[in-house]
This record gives structure tokens, C-alpha cells and sequence, in this order.
């Protein structure tokens, strides 16, 4: 990645737009970015950082935290960066999240973090606008961008900080990183994603296959616990056993089969036996049951004699009672013809007195018959009215259709009214508020812009007091450094006259009279130094004096310096708080003053929009006119219909006057039409009938006194046959030598004549057959024992009990034996297979468990991948460490140790040439560090770059460190990176050290002012 062009808007210090052109300094090859602490030479490394990725360079920096306090509000904060990246060159723009002022309301809104990315390649760099910024790729959507920049790039935020922008102290962090730290690190930079899958693959096959082995032979072992063995060759044994064991139960089963089938023979012709006894008990009790009935036979015979007696008495019997009913029946007659004839005569005095009522009523009912003629006349009449009666009633539907138009046309002309002062009421209300707001808005605004200043004005007021106290700190410690100065130039001057006049009496030890002097060459010695020349140790006492002189002096020039510096920070801080007018209010007053006018805005609720209420009452108002006529038309229409409904109403009233009121609805006058004529019916039918009814009386009376002769005449001939009848019944009686006591005992048996006769027979036929029975049955029992069938009974049953048993055993042990062989060649099989699997898993999983770190280097696959492209990185460091360090420095993998073996993991330690050891990084010196740290940098990004052949690191930047290297080593560290550049490769650093500046005069040079920073070319 090779950066063209950086812009920058409302960023970190820079308050307007500035433009870093960085094509020049790259062509330098090696450029440095100048200026005061604060200025904002690492924001330009944020603002690289966060147009790529959306993050600052300062991982613990919050992205929304990078616009400028020194830019106005309206000013958005962005950044463009146009980089190439091998033969294409990209645009990304990017806005973190901001407010800003919103377009309406005056209040500030919320801008989201957004970002585009353009293909601009073939585009020259100056042509490059907002206008002309090439193809889109992502426009908008963070997401979009990101992933299409990690995709291009073939890194990410973090690995750009260790590769590509190296800030302050973020390599030397890489240095003293952990093994774990540093393995998530290289993971990340170097793809070696294969390999863990890989090693995950190698994991997950040996496990299933372990797994399946384990379940398999756990699943063989249940199989045998289930049926009581151990081993398959104890199965195999129980397994013949069984065989056996059904052998010896079916031939049980077979003997227990024949014994069973012997003893139901046995009781089958038991039981033969039995019934034939059984025949011989029933027919010798059939017998004697018979026997016992030939008494009550015999006298069935005797009813039988007598009532064949009795039956042949029964005709004149007959004959006789029958002239008995005939007389009763006469004697009836008689009694019921004279109660006729007295109750015929009755009913003809009763008839004569009604036929004369009736006739007494003959002129009312002609007087009736005269109003239902009357009735019928109003029949026409109402006839008449019912078309009057029709026009009424669609009067009173038109004056009630014209009531409800009305109130309709009242209701909305009502309505409309009322919404027409709702709406004038908020209007008034929101015009009152409006004003309320504005004046609430004016004055937060001034409240605003005043808050503004009293914090500027306390920020410089704490700008100065930090300067002052600086400057008393820098002032003391100079005073300090001065005194220390002062006594070092004692002691040097102590020190050197020490040295001269050891030395001079030295060399007047040495004069002669007549040489030359070896200082001044003179011949003559008029006054030479006296004295023993004893200067053993004044040497080294001038030169710690020395020493000690020039570091005080350095040291109070220095602090001088600082004095100097913090004091021109309090004049330029004095002189820009005087500039600022004093606030008459706190902070913390116009704070709270400003929230409360917030709060005062905030409860009126949110703007009303005028002018939709005052349109909403033009149209409520244009309503109006129409509506209100419109009340008046209904109104019109409702007084016409009332006034015709009231007159078709005395129209109707005028033609009913004739008929009275309650007959002047059909239904009520033909009801009384009907019940006046059912009541001329009723009258004449009653009359015709009593009339009928005295002429019907007359004949039955003299039909009564008819019957009443002739059923005296008819009881007195039943009299006469009676008699008759009863002496030829006596001497029939007589003839037969019966009473008549006996004869009514026989006739009561006529009936079971039949009956007796059938009994009488069948007895002697079953007698009969009762003798023949027995006589069988005897026959077929004689010299026969009877048998013991319950005891040949339970011996059948056991027999069989014994022998379905056998069967059963039988049964299970084949079964049994069955089961067992099956289970047997089935375990066999599964334990064979079980081999064979185990076979095939013994060399996968010695590989899963190489792959997993359990070999002799106790490395994972992965992590061996890694330290396979570290120990790459650590070779290209020490390319560049052992120069800088003179040679006498490189960095190894150290050799860890856990549980008495070695391996070699991603530690880190230092070879010291010079004592021919290793010792821990953090033994280093801050310089050596730096240096350290530096190569570590450079290093890994030479193999990521070489690994990777998609990530082109064109361009690499540097954050400070210099300070810390003594001249020898700056230049060695400066020659490195110069061979680096060397290699088609440009890096830019940040450093406050004069002979770095000298060194690398391109870059660029970021000066510092009140209202914000400024970037400027620098050229050799």
C-alpha cells in the first residue's frame, strides 16, 4: 500500500482542510513527519488508519473523539486517502460519527459514521475531485467498505499497526509480547487457517473412529453382561451347553407327550361307564316318578265321569237360563219405557215454554237486524277515507324524512362551527408559543455562544496556571542545575591548578642549565617550580572534573532551554487569555441557566405548524356559507311538510265524521259487522230450533206412552216361558239322580273334559315307556363296577399339566440355544470388525495426536506453522539488528522448557555475543529496545509481505523511538532504514531529534497555532 494523497478536514488539530501530498517524500524514499509536541504528527497516522479501517492509529482512542475542537460546526470531519496498491489505485472517503447543526429547527443532529470507496485508477491524482472520483465500489455502508478494503489490502486494523503504521510503542509491545499474544498476532498475519483445519480434521476422524471403536466394544461387552458371560468364549461354551440342555428336554417333552395321551384314554372310557350308570339312576327315578302319579290319575278320571254328566244336562240348562234373562231383560224394559214416557212428557212442557221466549224476543232481534244494515253503510264510508288516510300517512313520511334533514343539516353546520373555533383556539395558543420558543431559542443561543467563551476563557485561564506552574518548576530545577555548575567549575579550576603545578614541577625536575626548556625553548631557568613532582591521580581527577563540568553544563543548558520554552508557553498563554474578555457568568451558572431554557423549550412539545392550522380554518370557514344555507333549506322543507301532513290529517278527520270512533278502522268495523251478524244468527237459529225442538217433544211423547204398552205385553210372555222351562230342567235332574248342587259342581269341569281325557292317556303311554327304559339300563350296567372319575380326572390333568410344561422347557431351550449361537456369531463378527477398525485407527491417530502438539517438540500443527514463518521473521530482524547493534546482538526462539523436554515455542530472547549467552528481551536498554523492536518490526513485514503475495507494503511509517539511541546507533538505525528504502520500499517516521531532521530533511514540517495546526511541505 502506497499512500498518494491525504485530505483532512475538521481532524484531531487541523480545524479547516489540509492536504498531505505525499508523492515527493516518496520518491525520497525515506521522509520524516516535524513539529512542536501536540502538534499532530501522529494524527496524520490516525487519520491513515482511520480512512482505511474507521479506527485511529491509538487502539485505546475513540473514533468519535477525532473532530477538532478549533472547527466551526458547520464544517463536517473527514478524511480522503488516494493510495495505490500495486497497478490499481483506490479512493476511500470516510465521516466518523458526528453532530452537526441540522438544516431546520436550529437545533444539532447526529450524523452516522459513513464511508465510500472509488476505483480511481487511470485517473492522474490531480484530477482526482469529489466531482471526478472514478468507479463506485462501497458507497455509504461501513460494512461494504471494510470488507472490501481488508480484501484488497489482505490485512486488518490491528495487523496494519504491527506491519504498515508502526506507533509509539506499538512494536516494542509485539517485543515483549506473550507466547499466547504472540501467536494471535501471527495467526492473524500469516494465513495458516489450513493447517488448523487440517489438525481439527485429523482431531474430529480419530475421536469418531475412537469413539465408534469404544461404543462398539462397549455395546459387545453389554450384549454378553445381558446374558450372564464375560467372554465370547464363555458364550460359546454356554452355547453348546444349551444344545444339550434341549436334547435332554425334548426327549422329556416326547415321554411326557405319551403319558398324557395314555391317561385321557383311560378317563375317556371312565367316563363311558359313568354315563351308562348315570342312564340306569335316571330311568329307575323316571319310574318310580311315574308310579307315584297313578293316584291322582284315577281321580281325574272320576272329574272326568262327572262332568260328561253334566254336559249332557247342559242344553236344557241353557234353554232355562235364557228365559231367566229374557224376563230380567222385560222387566228392564218396562221401567226404562215409563221413565221415557214421564221424562217425554217433561221435555214437551219444557219446549212449549221456550218456543213462547223465544217468541217474546222476535222485535229486539229486528231492531239488531236494522244496525248491522246500518254497520254495513259505514263499510263504504271508511272506504272512502282509506285514499285520504294514504295521503296522511305519506305527509307524516315526508315531514319526518324532512325533520331528520334538517337536524343533519343543523348537526354539521354545528360541527363546523365548533371546529372552527377549536381550530382559531390553537392557533391563538400556538402563535403564543411560537413567540414563547423563539424567545427561548434566541436566548439559548446566547446562553450558548456565552458558554462557549467562559469555557474558553477557564481553559485559558487553567492553560496559564499550568504554564506558571511549569515555569516554576523549570526555573527551579535550572537555578539547580546553575549552583551545580557553578561547584563543578570550582572543582575543575581546583583540579587543573592541581595538574599545572604538578606538571610544571615535573618538567622543572627535568631542566638543565644551558638545554632548552621543553615548553617555552628558553635556555635561561631564573625561577623554576620547587617541590616534589607528585601528580599520580591528579589525571584522573581532572578529567571526573571535566566530565563533571561539561555535564553541568549540559545540564544547565538544557534546563535553560526548558526555562526559556515553558516561559515562552506562559507569555503566548498570557497574551491569549488577555485577549479574551472575562466572562460575567461561571461555567457552571450559564450551564445551568442553559439547561433550564432547554427545559423550557422542551415543555412547549414540539413546533406546531402554523400555517397547516390557519389553511385547515380557511377551508373550515369556506364551509360555512354552504352549510348554513343549507340549515335553512331543510329548514324551509321541514315547515312545508308539517303543514301538509297537517291538513291531509282534517281531511281524513272531516270524511270518518259519520262513523264512530272506534269503528273507523276496517278491522274494527268489520269486526263489528261480523259480531253483529253472528248475533242475528244466533238468534234466528234459536228461534227455528226451539220451535224444532217443541214439535220433535210432541212425537216422542207419544212414541214413549207406545213402547211403555208394548213392554208390559213383552215381560208378561218371558214370565210364562220361564216357568216352562224351569220343569223340564227339574226333571232332567231327577232322571240323572243329581241335585242341583251337583250338577253346578260338574258343570264347572265341561271345560278340562279334553284336557282330563289327554292326561289320562299320556300317562299310560309314559308309563310305558318309563318301564322300557329302565329295563335298558339295567341291561347295560349289570356286572359292571362304577368308576373313580374324579381320581382318573386329576390324573389326566396332571399328565398333561407334566406335559405341557416339558414342551415349554423344550421350548425355551431351543430358544435358548438358538439365541445363544446367533449371539455368539454375532459378537464374533463385531469383534472382528472391531480389530480391523482398530487396525485402521492406530496410524490416524497418531497422526491426529502429532497434529495436536503430542509429538517430541510438544507443538500443535498450527502453532508449528507459525514458528516455522517466525523463525523466517526472526532471520530477516537480525539482518538488520546485528548492524545496528554492532554485531553484537540477535533475536532467537527461546527454548522452553515443561516436564524435563524441551521445545522451542514463540518466546523471544537476546544473543549476547559478547558473553556468548541468552538472556530475556527486557534486560535491553531503552536504545537497544528500540532497536530491538525496530528490525522485530521490519522483519515481519518483509515476510508477510514475501508470504503473502496479495499485501504489498509499499510504504511503512514510524511513531518516535529515536530519542532513545545514542549518535553511533541513530546512524545505524538510520542507515538501516535507508537500506530498506533501498529495496523499493518508502518509510516515513516521527521524531523529535535534531539529527534525525538533519539526516532526513524531506517530509513534512506541522506547525502549531491557537486556532489549530498546519501541515508545509519540507524540502533538502
Amino acid at each position: 500500500m502506497r499512500p498518494l494523497r491525504l485530505t483532512l478536514r475538521a481532524f484531531g488539530p487541523y480545524a479547516g482542510e489540509q492536504v498531505v501530498d505525499f508523492r515527493e517524500a516518496i520518491g525520497a524514499g525515506l521522509f520524516g513527519i516535524y513539529g512542536p509536541t501536540g502538534s499532530g504528527k501522529s494524527s496524520i497516522f490516525s487519520a491513515i488508519s482511520f480512512a482505511l479501517f474507521g479506527e485511529p492509529a491509538r487502539d485505546d482512542q475513540d473514533a468519535s473523539s477525532l473532530r477538532s475542537d478549533h472547527a466551526s460546526p458547520d464544517c463536517l470531519t473527514e478524511v480522503e486517502l488516494i493510495f495505490e496498491l500495486g497497478a490499481q489505485r483506490y479512493l476511500v472517503r470516510r465521516r466518523p460519527e458526528q453532530v452537526r447543526p441540522a438544516l431546520r429547527g436550529g437545533k444539532d443532529t447526529k450524523e452516522a459514521h459513513c464511508a465510500w470507496l472509488f476505483d480511481v485508477t487511470g485517473i492522474p491524482l490531480d484530477e482526482i475531485t469529489a466531482e471526478n472520483h472514478g468507479t463506485p465500489i462501497a458507497e455509504k455502508k461501513v460494512s461494504a467498505v471494510a470488507e472490501e478494503l481488508e480484501r484488497r489490502l489482505g490485512y486488518g486494523p490491528e495487523q496494519f499497526r504491527q506491519i504498515v503504521l508502526l506507533p509509539q510503542g506499538r512494536f516494542e509491545k509485539f517485543l515483549a509480547a506473550k507466547t499466547n499474544d504472540r501467536l494471535a498476532i501471527l495467526r492473524e498475519l500469516f494465513d495458516v487457517s489450513l493447517y488448523k483445519r487440517l489438525t481439527q480434521k485429523m482431531k474430529d476422524e480419530a475421536k469418531a473412529a475412537e469413539e465408534k471403536i469404544r461404543a462398539d466394544r462397549q455395546l459387545c461387552t453389554s450384549r454378553l453382561e445381558q446374558e450372564g458371560f464375560a467372554t465370547l468364549e464363555e458364550l460359546s461354551a454356554g452355547a453348546q451347553q444349551a444344545q444339550e440342555e434341549h436334547k435332554t428336554e425334548a426327549a422329556a417333552a416326547e415321554a411326557a407327550k405319551g403319558h398324557a395321551a395314555l391317561a385321557g384314554q383311560t378317563l375317556a372310557a371312565a367316563q363311558e361307564v359313568e354315563k351308562a350308570f348315570a342312564e340306569n339312576d335316571a330311568a329307575a327315578l323316571a319310574l318310580g316318578s311315574m308310579e307315584a302319579k297313578r293316584k291322582e290319575i284315577e281321580e281325574d278320571r272320576a272329574v272326568l265321569s262327572g262332568a260328561l254328566v253334566a254336559q249332557g244336562l247342559r242344553d236344557v240348562d241353557v234353554v232355562m237360563q235364557r228365559a231367566r234373562t229374557d224376563l230380567s231383560n222385560a222387566n228392564e224394559t218396562c221401567v226404562e219405557a215409563q221413565a221415557a214416557r214421564a221424562a217425554a212428557e217433561d221435555a214437551m212442557g219444557k219446549a212449549a215454554d221456550l218456543l213462547a221466549a223465544e217468541q217474546a224476543k222476535r222485535g229486539e232481534t229486528e231492531i239488531m237486524r236494522e244496525q248491522g244494515a246500518a254497520l254495513k253503510r259505514h263499510r263504504d264510508t271508511l272506504a272512502l277515507a282509506e285514499k285520504k288516510k294514504a295521503a296522511t300517512e305519506e305527509a307524516a313520511r315526508n315531514a319526518r324524512n324532512a325533520a331528520t334533514i334538517f337536524e343533519t343539516a343543523h348537526n354539521s353546520h354545528s360541527a363546523l362551527v365548533r371546529e372552527q373555533a377549536a381550530i382559531a383556539a390553537q392557533i391563538k395558543e400556538a402563535e403564543t408559543m411560537a413567540g414563547q420558543r423563539a424567545a427561548l431559542s434566541a436566548a439559548a443561543q446566547e446562553l450558548k455562544s456565552k458558554l462557549e467563551a467562559a469555557l474558553g476563557h477557564d481553559r485559558a485561564v487553567k492553560a496559564v496556571n499550568d504554564a506558571r506552574g511549569d515555569v516554576a518548576g523549570a526555573r527551579e530545577v535550572h537555578e539547580r542545575n546553575l549552583r551545580a555548575q557553578e561547584a563543578a567549575q570550582g572543582g575543575f579550576d581546583e583540579a587543573e591548578a592541581a595538574l599545572a603545578g604538578a606538571q610544571a614541577q615535573h618538567l622543572a625536575e627535568k631542566l638543565r642549565p644551558g638545554e632548552a626548556c621543553p615548553v617555552c625553548g628558553s635556555h635561561d631557568h631564573p625561577a623554576p617550580a620547587q617541590g616534589r613532582a607528585e601528580s599520580a591521580g591528579r589525571n584522573d581527577a581532572f578529567t571526573a572534573a571535566r566530565e563533571a563540568l561539561d555535564s553541568a553544563r549540559s545540564a544547565s543548558t538544557g534546563s535553560g532551554q526548558i526555562r526559556a520554552a515553558k516561559e515562552a508557553t506562559l507569555s503566548e498563554r498570557e497574551a491569549l487569555l488577555a485577549e479574551l474578555a472575562k466572562p460575567e457568568n461561571t461555567a457552571a451558572e450559564l450551564q445551568a441557566h442553559s439547561a433550564k431554557v432547554q427545559g423550557d423549550i422542551q415543555a412547549l412539545g414540539p413546533a406546531v405548524d402554523l400555517e397547516a392550522l390557519r389553511g385547515a380554518l380557511d377551508r373550515v370557514e369556506s364551509r360555512l356559507p354552504e352549510a348554513g344555507a343549507a340549515v335553512e333549506a331543510a329548514r324551509t322543507s321541514r315547515d312545508q311538510a308539517v303543514t301538509g301532513h297537517a291538513l291531509a290529517a282534517q281531511a281524513l278527520e272531516n270524511a270518518l265524521a259519520p262513523v264512530p270512533e272506534g269503528l273507523r278502522t276496517t278491522e274494527a268495523l268489520e269486526a263489528a259487522i261480523a259480531a253483529a251478524d253472528d248475533e242475528l244468527r244466533r238468534r234466528d237459529l234459536a228461534f227455528e230450533q226451539t220451535v224444532k225442538s217443541e214439535r220433535e217433544a210432541g212425537e216422542k211423547q207419544i212414541a214413549a206412552r207406545k213402547d211403555e204398552e208394548s213392554a208390559a205385553n213383552i215381560r208378561d210372555a218371558a214370565r210364562a216361558t220361564l216357568q216352562e222351562a224351569e220343569e223340564g230342567f227339574g226333571g232332567r235332574l231327577a232322571a240323572n239322580g243329581l241335585t242341583r248342587e251337583q250338577y253346578e259342581a260338574h258343570k264347572a269341569n265341561i271345560g278340562r273334559i279334553e284336557e282330563l281325557q289327554a292326561s289320562i292317556e299320556r300317562f299310560g303311554q309314559d308309563l310305558h315307556a318309563a318301564r322300557d327304559r329302565a329295563a335298558r339300563a339295567g341291561a347295560n350296567v349289570e356286572g359292571k363296577d362304577r368308576p373313580d372319575l374324579a381320581g382318573l380326572g386329576a390324573a389326566s390333568e396332571e399328565a398333561t399339566r407334566v406335559r405341557d410344561e416339558a414342551f415349554r422347557k423344550e421350548a425355551n431351550a431351543a430358544s435358548r440355544a438358538d439365541s445363544l449361537a446367533k449371539l455368539a456369531e454375532s459378537i464374533a463378527a463385531a469383534l472382528s470388525d472391531i480389530k480391523k477398525a482398530e487396525d485402521a485407527y492406530a496410524p490416524l491417530a497418531a497422526v491426529a495426536h502429532a497434529f495436536s502438539g503430542r509429538n517430541n517438540a510438544n507443538m500443535e500443527l498450527e502453532a508449528f506453522a507459525i514458528a516455522a514463518m517466525f523463525d523466517l521473521v526472526l532471520a530477516s530482524a537480525n539482518a538488520r539488528f546485528k548492524p545496528m547493534s554492532g554485531g553484537r546482538y540477535s533475536l532467537e526462539r527461546e527454548q522452553e522448557v515443561a516436564k524435563g523436554a524441551g521445545k522451542k515455542g514463540l518466546g523471544i530472547v537476546v544473543h549476547d555475543v559478547h558473553t556468548g549467552r541468552t538472556r530475556a528481551t527486557a534486560t535491553l536498554s531503552g536504545g537497544e529496545t528500540f532497536m530491538a523492536a525496530l528490525a522485530l518490526a521490519l522483519g515481519l513485514s518483509d515476510v508477510v509481505e514475501s508470504v503473502n503475495g496479495g499485501v504489498h507494503l509499499n510504504t511503512i511509517f514510524i511513531d518516535e523511538g529515536f530519542g532513545t539511541l545514542d549518535t553511533e546507533t541513530l546512524d545505524q538505525a538510520l542507515q538501516t532504514l535507508q537500506d530498506i528504502v533501498g529495496e523499493s520500499r518508502a518509510v516515513g517516521l516521527i521524531s523529535h531529534v535534531e539529527l534525525v531532521q538533519q539526516a532526513i530533511p524531506f517530509g513534512f514540517q506541522i506547525s502549531k497555532t491557537t486556532g489549530g495546526s498546519h501541515i508545509s511541505q519540507r524540502v533538502a
